[in-house]
């Protein structure tokens, strides 16, 4: 792998795309509204590794890898399409990559003989380990599922594989194999009509509406579906519906001379009766409208003469019950999933695999990499003594602490109330609801939250009406804070609450379940203890405090940190389904309390990738300003950005862009004062590396606060594995962190120890949560935006419904609309995401 060699050598290919090729499934051509850029580097490991904490040793799932020196030759090809009016066009991607297998079938000697696109050298290496796999096996990007395995149906005509993930990762120790279990929903090989039934959980065939089938057609679009009533296979992309075929009519034959009114007229349904000797069992279903290859002519065909092609990936959401089945199949012990990546290692037989032999590659494969790791300190939790006599410390035990002293600050309750709304309460019910109304004050005076006033209950229907008017005459009266408790199975209940309370009348309102509360109420001092927490910091109150200047080894009284953390829900965007961006910012002196801020972006037309927060600047400065305006006016001289929500292939664009971005901010905010320094960190929850602890008799998980910047990491960048929660249920994930920019100048221990204490500063729990308390505060934020209503003035684009998949040939950031989402300003700078 020392010396790779690139030859420049161009082939052109002008030949049109064959019709008689069977057709392959396109991802839609997906263009990025961010340019490619490199004006700043990601900062270097700055010493060898942390020092700090107990030192152990771990097990990881990855296998070293012997790859012998050799000289790989890569082509560089262009290719142009030339359609029949004798127009050309750069080739898209498949097209390019059909067109080139194409030729390697027809030339002897061309030199390519592999059928995975080739990449950077890793992944030219990463090919040859999928060529044999391909053969045997079902391949999603790195994923592999055995395809005579029987899917667990999950009732909607989806299943669940159950596979293994496999790449090549270049190392401080040089390259290794990753491989790890994997689990994956896809479409089950149904007759088309059953399908739908299972998915609509409806009998279809005796009432099918014209609604349910547009909100059919958008769920499955680009199904792959085919039909064998030719005698032979052949595959179509789904479009639409259309007329019932007993109904749907068309000319029959192809009369030049003639006009298309004295053609025959025959229905669908006729159609294949004649045709092919098959009588419609339901001919009054509407036909569906797919495509064949690059045609967009319609092809209609009977429901029930089509099925879904076999693996087809489902990446629509499930349901809780489809959840919890998923999860109870998902979540597996620690030594159970040691035992089963080191069965599929044998199982794999890279000895004799010939396309590893042609390069002389060797595989590890009896052995888990044994590598170093640390066990971090964990901090002391600060709270206030029972009789107000100071502070209070609470000790970490195992990733946890209990509360046994008061929140460190709370307010005084003079207003509030409870409201229910739901169906009419029943003897039990109304039980439940006074025996709540009754303990909950008592029990929240244990914490230090003292309310003033007697607490009522208010009992409405769940009608819109009743909401409306409840929360409006609690806004009126002043409440501090409105207590919902939701007896109903509707979603719209609840975020009509959030939207009238957070967005209408700035009211704080905590909503519980009844079921929950029903569940809890032979318990209700523990589920108060977790329900005050999020009350006190909805309030303004702290519920405790973590000396975050203590885990760094060099530190000043003078230094003034600031942390913020963002996500964005999906980098995928349009207009009617634009992604959220949510960044919050640290507003007090402990760096416990937050203020989020909300933006929505999307293209003004079709459908684009936006790795970055396009307003971030104007997100970042408003917060420093909120920072400043609960701080006295001081600014912070530290700031300390943690970035979750990013693939490793956008490093480089969100690097660029959003450090320059923060750092724009800050020049609009501080003006003449010195500006602060800047530490960025890409926090990375979804990978595939897993840390195992054997004791010598059982593999356990790794305990909370184990880190790793040895071995497996990359091989000059900043980055490392930090655990810093203990697993519950199945095998633990560690967090990657990697430290993009860094003015601060941290050492590995320090940031290491820093980050691991922000996990123990999360208002809604007592323990030490995956990831830091700013960037999950994001998190929330982001997913409590979808029960806000922000799209009042935004125009759909209809451009995903017709079934095209040409979008604009190129984006650019104004291509880009924004849209901050602005709340109540009695409400904006609290927690109410948490």
């Amino acid at each position: 792998m020392k010396s790779l060699s690139v030859n420049k050598a161009t082939i052109v290919s002008e030949e049109p795309r064959s019709q008689s090729v069977l057709p392959i499934k396109r991802r839609r051509f997906l263009c990025s509204a961010v340019p490619d850029t490199a004006m700043l580097c990601p900062v270097r490991r700055p010493d060898d590794g942390g020092s700090s904490g107990e030192a152990i040793s771990v097990y990881t799932n990855h296998f070293r890898v012997d790859i012998d020196d050799a000289t790989i030759n890569q082509y560089d090809v262009e290719i142009v399409i030339v359609d029949s009016n004798g127009k050309s066009r750069p080739a898209r991607k498949d097209e390019r990559w059909e067109t080139m297998q194409r030729i390697a079938k027809e030339k002897k000697n061309f030199p390519l003989n592999t059928t995975t696109r080739p990449r950077e050298t890793v992944r030219i290496i990463e090919t040859l380990f999928k060529q044999r796999a391909r053969n045997d096996l079902v391949c999603v990007r790195n994923q592999f599922y055995n395809r005579n395995q029987i899917l667990d149906d999950l009732l909607d005509g989806r299943g669940m594989a159950k596979g293994f993930y496999q790449a090549l990762f270049l190392t401080r120790c040089g390259p290794t194999l990753n491989v790890n279990l994997t689990f994956t929903c896809f479409y089950m090989p149904l007759n088309f009509v059953d399908f739908a039934c299972k998915y609509l959980r409806k009998d279809i065939t005796t009432n099918f509406t014209e609604y349910e089938a547009k909100v059919f057609k958008k769920l499955i679009r680009d199904l792959l579906i085919e039909t064998e009533h030719t005698g032979r296979t052949i595959r179509y992309k789904f479009r639409g519906f259309g007329r019932p075929a007993n109904q749907l009519m068309f000319a029959r034959g192809r009369v030049v001379e003639e006009s298309a009114d004295t053609l025959e007229q025959i229905s669908v349904a006729e159609y294949f009766e004649q045709q092919y000797n098959r009588k419609l069992t339901y001919p009054h279903l509407p036909c569906i409208d797919a495509t064949n290859g690059i045609s967009k002519r319609a092809n209609w065909l009977p429901m029930e003469l089509v099925k879904l092609v076999e693996w087809q990936r489902s990446l629509k959401p499930l349901d809780a019950t489809q959840r919890a089945r998923v999860s109870n199949k998902s979540i597996i012990k620690p030594w159970e999933r040691y035992n089963q990546i080191m069965s599929i290692m044998q199982a794999r037989d890279f000895e004799t695999d010939i396309h590893l032999k042609d390069l002389n590659i060797r595989v590890h494969k009896n052995e888990m990499l044994e590598i170093k790791a640390r066990l971090l300190a964990s901090p002391n939790i600060q709270y206030r003594h029972r009789q107000d006599q100071g502070e209070a410390i609470e000790h970490v035990n195992v990733g946890k602490w209990r509360i046994s002293n008061r929140f460190y600050t709370t307010p005084d309750i003079n207003n509030w109330g409870i409201i229910y709304f739901g169906y009419t309460p029943d003897q039990q019910v109304d039980g439940i609801l006074k025996q709540f109304v009754s303990q909950l004050p008592g029990l929240l005076k244990r914490k230090g939250i003292i309310p003033r006033t007697k607490l009522t209950l208010t009992i409405k229907a769940a009608r819109k009406e009743d909401i409306e008017n409840a929360l409006t005459e609690a806004s009126r009266k002043r409440w501090q804070l409105a207590i919902v408790i939701l007896n109903t199975n509707s979603d719209q209940v609840y975020d009509y609450v959030k939207q009238l309370g957070n967005q209408q009348l700035g009211l704080r309102t905590q909503c519980i379940d009844l079921e929950a509360l029903r569940n809890n109420i032979n318990q209700l001092n523990m589920y108060v203890d977790n329900l005050s927490q999020k009350i006190n910091g909805k309030l303004g109150g702290i519920n405790s405090v973590v000396n975050i200047k203590l885990a760094l080894s060099r530190s000043s009284r003078e230094d003034i940190f600031m942390f913020f953390g963002a996500d964005v829900t999906h980098s995928t965007c349009s207009t009617d389904r634009p992604s959220i961006a949510a960044v919050v910012g640290s507003r007090d002196p402990t760096n416990t309390l937050y203020a989020a801020r909300l933006c929505e972006q999307y293209p003004k037309k079709g459908r684009c990738s936006v790795e970055i927060i396009k307003e971030l600047d104007r997100m970042v400065a408003d917060l420093l300003e909120v920072f400043a305006r609960t701080c006295g006016g001081r600014l912070p001289n530290k700031i300390v950005f943690y970035r979750d929500g990013v693939d490793e292939g956008q490093y480089q664009k969100v690097l660029d862009n959003e450090v320059n971005k923060i750092k724009n901010a800050c020049r609009l905010v501080y003006g003449d004062r010195p500006l602060p320094k800047l530490t960025f960190i890409v926090v990375k929850k979804r990978h595939n590396t897993r840390f195992f602890l054997y004791d010598g008799k059982q593999t356990m998980n790794v305990q909370a606060g184990t880190v790793i910047d040895q071995n497996i990491t990359h091989p000059s960048q900043f980055d490392f594995y930090l655990c810093s929660q203990a697993a519950i249920m199945g095998t633990s994930r560690p967090t990657l962190y990697h430290v993009l920019h860094d003015d601060i100048g941290f050492s590995s221990d320090d940031v290491q120890q820093l980050t691991y204490w922000l996990c123990h500063t999360d208002m809604r729990c007592t323990k030490s949560v995956s990831i830091p308390s700013p960037v999950h505060y994001a998190h929330l934020a982001a997913y409590g935006s979808r029960s806000l209503n922000f799209d009042d003035d935004r125009v759909t684009d209809n451009v995903d419904d017709d079934g095209d998949d040409e979008q604009l040939e190129s984006y650019s950031l104004d291509d880009i609309t924004t849209k901050l989402m602005v709340l109540d300003p009695k409400v904006a700078n609290d927690m109410w995401f948490i």
